[in-house]
């Protein structure tokens, strides 16, 4: 399905290549209301969105993220916004690296971080990890530096066995 995005966009949250807020004036919604542009062909399965950055699993079953980007919760080993200039979404926005091979069956966004179910039913969560929010037993944020996404980043450690079957990020934990 297409998507469509309204509010505040002060970091290209909504995906549009700029920062001008949309539903705060008359004539910015419904047909003047743009979508947002996932790439060719692409469409959402399913979005995660929240205070300054959202994520969708696409009809690949890939992530791509856009929005604020200070700690790395767009997953693509950079602290560079994107969303918030032209040029940046549709095909030009990279893809979440989640492993060699992997896809996602579930996302959460958390206030700073995001988390995925993989199709192995296994979690990974990347961006901010001040007090431990990514669950991988330290204060490093991750997605930010490269070499950090892929198979570079670690499963979060459910117990021997465990795997997942929903997500439930906040502010500071998951």
């Amino acid at each position: 399905d297409r998507v469509k995005c309204w509010g505040e966009n002060g970091a290209g949250e909504l995906g549009l290549g700029n920062t001008t807020s949309r539903g705060d004036n008359g004539g910015e919604m419904g047909d003047a209301l743009a979508y947002v542009d996932l790439g060719t062909g692409r469409t959402a399965k399913t979005l995660a969105a929240g205070n300054y950055h959202v994520c969708a699993i696409l009809d690949n079953d890939r992530v791509k993220c856009w929005g604020e980007n200070t700690y790395g919760q767009l997953g693509l080993g950079n602290a560079v916004k994107r969303g918030d200039n032209g040029g940046e979404m549709g095909d030009a926005l990279p893809y979440v690296d989640l492993g060699t091979g992997r896809t996602a069956k579930a996302l959460g966004r958390g206030g700073n971080h995001t988390c995925a179910i993989l199709d192995n039913d296994r979690v990974k969560c990347w961006g901010f990890n001040a007090q431990g929010q990514l669950g991988l037993g330290d204060v490093a944020s991750r997605g930010d530096n490269a070499g950090e996404m892929g198979d570079a980043l670690p499963y979060v450690d459910l117990g021997t066995g465990r795997t997942a079957k929903a997500l439930a990020p906040a502010s500071n934990h998951t």
